[in-house]
């Protein structure tokens, strides 16, 4: 199981259009309730499970001998993948409602998942509005400083990169990135939204390189003539 199966990549519809994750390697498309069937679901689980325990297994040392883990790092290893193929079941059918997609990246500096939101919005080209530099986080909240916004040359849309920090109530740094894609149409706006937050402040550079080329693997075509 590089990814998922198809069924799990299948098409979410928003407004005459048809929108998909083609995910590249190293990545999960997270099934949730509602959007798939429960056998899908429970099968894409064990599969998952299974991509994950080994997605965190410790890589070779300098001298490229492997590292010997005993029954008790073994079995802390293997809890780790069913609880984070849990935790990305939960956020998916969390944000299911909305229409959205949870993904998870795999490997990341020794990491569990990392679970990355995904969403596309569809609007009148009659009605301009800011609102992918809001869902991006350009705009809005109380962020600690202002939000660091790059524009993106990409080949199929206009790109915007938004990274911003915020401080919570407990006074913990939470950084976001995100990426975002607008493509203009005759009679419509399109807009790809990726987000994700972190408290772990040594992902951010790996997961701005990893957040673009998911943004590729969203694939929108037109669902109705």
């Amino acid at each position: 199981m590089t990814a998922q199966s198809n069924d799990i990549a299948a098409g979410l519809e928003v407004s005459g259009w048809t929108w998909r994750v083609d995910p590249p390697a190293g990545w999960l498309v997270v099934p949730a309730t509602g959007l798939e069937e429960p056998d899908e679901i429970a099968r894409w689980e064990q599969e998952a499970i299974a991509v994950v325990r080994e997605s965190v297994e410790p890589v070779p040392d300098e001298s490229g001998e492997p590292v010997e883990l005993d029954d008790a790092a073994r079995a802390e290893l293997d809890q780790l993948a069913v609880d984070s193929v849990a935790n990305l079941r939960a956020f998916a059918d969390g944000m299911a409602p909305g229409g959205n997609r949870v993904v998870g990246a795999l490997g990341v500096l020794g990491n569990g998942p990392v679970p990355v939101l995904v969403a596309v919005g569809v609007s009148d080209p009659a009605a301009p509005d800011d609102g992918l530099m809001a869902a991006l986080g350009a705009t809005g909240g109380r962020p600690a400083a202002p939000p660091n916004v790059e524009h993106l040359d990409l080949p199929d849309g206009d790109g915007v990169r938004v990274v911003r920090l915020d401080i919570d109530e407990a006074g913990s740094g939470w950084m976001s990135v995100a990426v975002g894609r607008r493509v203009e149409h005759h009679d419509a706006v399109v807009d790809t939204v990726l987000v994700w937050r972190t408290v772990d402040l040594f992902l951010v550079a790996a997961m701005v390189e990893l957040l673009d080329q998911l943004l590729r693997a969203v694939q929108i075509t037109r669902s109705t003539p």
